[in-house]
C-alpha cells in the first residue's frame, strides 16, 4: 500500500502484513484482467474471485 506510513522494513510486522495483503489484492486484480473466462464467470455470478490471508499465529483466515 503506497499510503503506509510506518517503517518500511521487514522487521516491522505491520508493514510485512500490508505488503502481503497488497500482493493478494494485486493477484486478484491480475486474475480478473488476464482471464476473460474467469472474469466473465464472476460477472455472471457463477464464481467469486476473492483474496485471503492465513494468520500463522492463530490459524484464522481473512477473506477480502
Amino acid at each position: 500500500n503506497t499510503n503506509y506510513s510506518g517503517d518500511r522494513v521487514s522487521s516491522n510486522d505491520d508493514f510485512v502484513d500490508a505488503v502481503a495483503k497488497r500482493n493478494v489484492e494485486m493477484t486478484v486484480q491480475h486474475i480478473r484482467e488476464k482471464s476473460q473466462l474467469l472474469k466473465h464467470m464472476e460477472d455472471e455470478k457463477k464464481i467469486k474471485i476473492v483474496g485471503s490471508m492465513y494468520n500463522l499465529q492463530n490459524g484464522s483466515i481473512e477473506f477480502f
